[in-house]
């Protein structure tokens, strides 16, 4: 109840990151889920996804260059900075 503006802008942030997560092809998604929320180890998402090291890292490198633009175009563009 400290910052109610700051909590308010957040839960936006987090509803924008949804959305833009959601544009991704599921297979990036899925993998980007894994690694940075589920915190899943390189071997163990290779082994539940059937990818080599290499295609998991360029798979991860395209879904985070996609979120990227993604919240830059809607978050960061429209003035709703924190």
């Amino acid at each position: 109840w400290d910052h109610p503006e700051g909590a308010l802008q957040q839960q936006q942030f987090w509803r924008i990151f949804e959305a833009c997560l959601e544009r991704l092809p599921p297979q990036q998604a899925r993998i980007f889920m894994m690694r940075e929320f589920v915190e899943l180890e390189t071997d163990e998402i290779c082994q539940a996804v059937g990818l080599t090291q290499n295609n998991l890292f360029v798979s991860l490198h395209r879904s985070r260059l996609r979120l990227r633009e993604c919240l830059e175009n809607n978050w960061f563009t429209e003035g709703t900075q924190p």
